[in-house]
């Protein structure tokens, strides 16, 4: 069937590796999203980290296992951002006007309504939305001590118009819009690429972001072939915890976090980093560095 992009010839223009502009920055960042969201995923979190499968972690706040979790990182020194979450309830037992505004923001990017606040921005909600950030931004400072390293989202929330453009993130380093190549000829694989292209160019980011699911399932030529983008550009790896293993990896437990695809003899001279070391790129209009 033609689609509407192939009859316009519609092409992500920043699929194909040669036509993206060199970072100034190549390494590898493997980072595991739910840190703290229950027991297993922090310590199987912290499990991958100590045989240094992972280069770092975002948490959520206000989830059953938060607290523990921030001690142990600051106990293992892992590195840690902020997981933001607008699609689950909170789950710490608290209660309070943050526990009502998370309420308010899950009805609004819960229950389908993720895939239309992913494209559209709506000023009503900002308020909304700035507040509920700055409270799992102050949960965050409370329980670490400083800032976290960078921000992504649950279920990539941190994409979302309202979200991406808010006043408390100003400064953050953010997850970029996830990369896929080849990539299928489509308007939306092209609003993706503006999505990354304009991800670059506002904040701190990676130059590529990949999830290890797709990576578990590809050929190892071009699993080898994605990896080896660290030796040219900045690359973030995402690994979640309720991920079953792929199957062209070795059987793992059920939430196994880094399989065979990401040991350091995989990636061969890439650089294994963590988000401090990213660097401005050209013409980025970063408002301060983090």
């Amino acid at each position: 069937m033609t689609t509407l992009g192939t009859r316009l010839n519609l092409r992500d223009p920043f699929a194909d590796p040669s036509s993206m502009p060199p970072s100034e920055t190549p390494l590898l960042i493997v980072n595991a999203d739910d840190f703290g969201y229950d027991r297993e995923a922090t310590d199987l979190t912290l499990a991958c980290f100590g045989a240094g499968q992972l280069t770092s972690a975002t948490a959520m706040m206000h989830m059953g296992d938060d607290s523990r979790a921030a001690a142990l990182a600051l106990e293992h020194d892992l590195p840690t951002g902020l997981h933001l979450n607008f699609t689950e309830p909170f789950s710490d037992g608290e209660t309070g006007p943050a526990s009502e505004r998370q309420l308010a923001a899950c009805r609004i990017f819960g229950n389908g309504g993720l895939r239309l606040r992913s494209w559209t921005y709506d000023p009503r909600i900002q308020p909304l939305i700035e507040d509920a950030i700055r409270d799992q931004l102050e949960r965050f400072q409370a329980l670490y001590g400083r800032e976290p390293t960078h921000v992504d989202g649950h279920n990539h929330v941190h994409l979302c118009p309202n979200i991406a453009r808010a006043k408390a993130l100003r400064g953050f380093k953010l997850r970029n819009a996830l990369w896929s190549w080849p990539s299928t000829r489509s308007a939306m694989a092209l609003a993706r690429a503006g999505r990354r292209f304009l991800t670059t160019r506002r904040t701190l980011t990676t130059r590529y972001f990949l999830d290890i699911a797709e990576l578990g399932c590809q050929p190892a030529a071009q699993r080898e072939a994605q990896l080896g983008l660290a030796r040219e550009g900045s690359v973030e790896v995402m690994c979640q915890r309720s991920e079953a293993p792929p199957p062209a990896l070795k059987p793992l437990h059920r939430h196994e976090l880094t399989p065979l695809a990401l040991r350091r003899d995989a990636t061969r001279s890439a650089c294994w980093s963590v988000w401090r070391s990213i660097s401005p790129p050209c013409g980025a209009m970063t408002m301060k560095a983090r």
